[in-house]
């Protein structure tokens, strides 16, 4: 057979299919993870009714909701979309599709890395501003505006990086979600913690041992950090990437 490992029409119907699929299945979830500025602009009216007249509650705070949700967004939805294939029924049916491992791979993480957060991003946004240009305030203090003029997160992450990492905690919740058969967001968090243990432990024996060569140290200074972290992310995103891969071609039941 010809294009066993990748074919553009065979990938192109099977990713359609398969989002349309999550659509159905959990495409009110992610629309309740969308709306949250509704829930927040609802608390800020109940909170606002205790005193004198309604402000609507400040950019820089419904900016760390935003914050906050996403992550919470981005660790359940891997699990939430994909974590039935590990089920011993639903598994086998997952296995059976004509497709190839390679392609389920890559619309696996096109989905949860790439479409389902940017359909998340414009619900929450697309909300915010509704309800601030409905409150009266200035284009200014939507999320959406705010998230580019100001510093995204309370602490000052450069944008590339925190975006990097986020795609790398997505790809290990996903690399949890079809590895762990139960408790897969608990057992995903337990190895994060048990990797960063260890990382933080190589990392001070590191700089312990450059600390005591001052020629090493010094060559520190001319190294660019940022560049740095996203060399190190996109090398940590293609070992889960093909980790990922290589779980979905060897899964068994």
């Amino acid at each position: 057979m010809k294009n066993d490992i990748f074919s553009f029409s065979r990938f192109g119907r099977y990713f359609a299919g398969e989002l349309a699929s999550i659509c159905s299945g959990k495409g009110l979830s992610i629309l309740a993870f969308g709306l949250m500025p509704v829930y927040i602009f609802i608390l800020d009216l109940l909170f606002s009714s205790f005193g004198d007249g309604y402000e609507y509650m400040y950019a820089i705070s419904r900016n760390t909701f935003f914050v906050f949700s996403f992550w919470i967004f981005a660790i359940w939805i891997p699990s939430a979309c994909y974590g039935n294939i590990t089920d011993k029924r639903a598994g086998a049916v997952y296995t059976l599709i004509p497709v190839s491992s390679l392609e389920k791979t890559l619309s696996m993480i096109i989905s949860t890395l790439i479409v389902i957060p940017l359909a998340f991003c414009i619900i929450w946004t697309g909300t915010d501003f509704l309800i601030t240009m409905a409150v009266g305030s200035p284009v200014k203090d939507t999320v959406l505006v705010y998230a580019f003029s100001e510093s995204f997160t309370p602490l000052d992450l450069d944008f590339s990086d925190m975006l990097v990492s986020a795609a790398n905690a997505i790809l290990l919740f996903l690399l949890g979600a079809v590895f762990f058969r139960k408790h897969k967001i608990a057992k995903t968090i337990l190895v994060w913690m048990g990797i960063g243990i260890v990382l933080v432990l190589l990392g001070m024996t590191v700089l312990e041992t450059m600390t005591d060569n001052w020629q090493s140290a010094a060559s520190l200074e001319n190294v660019d950090i940022s560049t740095l972290n996203i060399v190190w992310s996109c090398t940590i995103a293609a070992i889960l990437g093909i980790a990922i891969f290589l779980r979905i071609k060897t899964i068994q039941y």
